[in-house]
C-alpha cells in the first residue's frame, strides 16, 4: 500500500473521531475541555490529508525530497502541490488557522470555562475561543478538504491507469 493511502486512511479515521466526540460524546458528558481532544483530533486528519497529497507529489516526482518540519512542508505544500492540483486557498488559510489555534492550546498558561466557551490564554494574555459552533465548522472544512483531495487523487490514478 502506498503511503499516501496510509495518511489518507489515516484522516478519515481522526476525522471520523473528531466527528463522533463532537456529535454524540459532547452532548452527553458536556465537558468543554474535550475541545482540545476534538481540535487535536481534527488537526491530524488536516494533516495526514496535506501529506497524503505531499506524498502522492513526491511519488511522481513533482517535488523533491521533503524537509521535516511543518513550515517548510506547508511551504512545498502551497506554492507547488496546492496549485498543481488547483486546491483553493480557503484551505490554505484554514490550515493556518487550524494550526495557530493548536499552537495558541499548546503554549497557553491558563484555560478556563466561560459560558459554554472554553478560552484559551497565550502567555501574552491573548484570548483564542473554542465552543461547539467553532468545532463544527472545523469539522465542516476537514471534510470538505478531505473529500476533495480524496476525489482528485482517486480522479488522477484513474488517468495515470489509463495511461499504461
Amino acid at each position: 500500500m502506498e503511503d499516501y493511502y496510509k495518511h489518507l486512511a489515516l484522516a478519515k479515521q481522526t476525522l471520523m473521531r473528531a466527528d463522533h466526540m463532537t456529535y454524540m460524546t459532547y452532548p452527553l458528558v458536556k465537558d468543554l475541555k474535550m475541545f482540545t481532544y476534538i481540535l487535536e483530533n481534527i488537526y491530524s486528519s488536516v494533516l495526514n490529508t496535506m501529506e497524503a497529497i505531499l506524498q502522492y507529489d513526491r511519488l511522481y516526482k513533482r517535488i523533491s525530497p521533503l524537509p521535516e518540519n511543518f513550515d517548510s512542508r506547508f511551504q512545498v505544500f502551497k506554492s507547488k502541490s496546492s496549485k498543481f492540483h488547483s486546491l483553493s486557498m480557503e484551505h490554505m488559510e484554514f490550515i493556518q488557522e487550524l494550526k495557530m489555534m493548536v499552537e495558541s492550546h499548546k503554549q497557553s498558561n491558563m484555560e478556563f470555562i466561560r459560558q459554554d466557551k472554553l478560552i484559551i490564554c497565550s502567555p501574552t494574555f491573548k484570548t483564542k475561543t473554542l465552543n461547539v459552533d467553532v468545532i463544527k465548522s472545523y469539522l465542516v472544512k476537514t471534510r470538505k478538504f478531505l473529500t476533495e483531495v480524496e476525489s482528485m487523487l482517486k480522479k488522477e490514478e484513474y488517468l495515470v491507469k489509463r495511461e499504461d
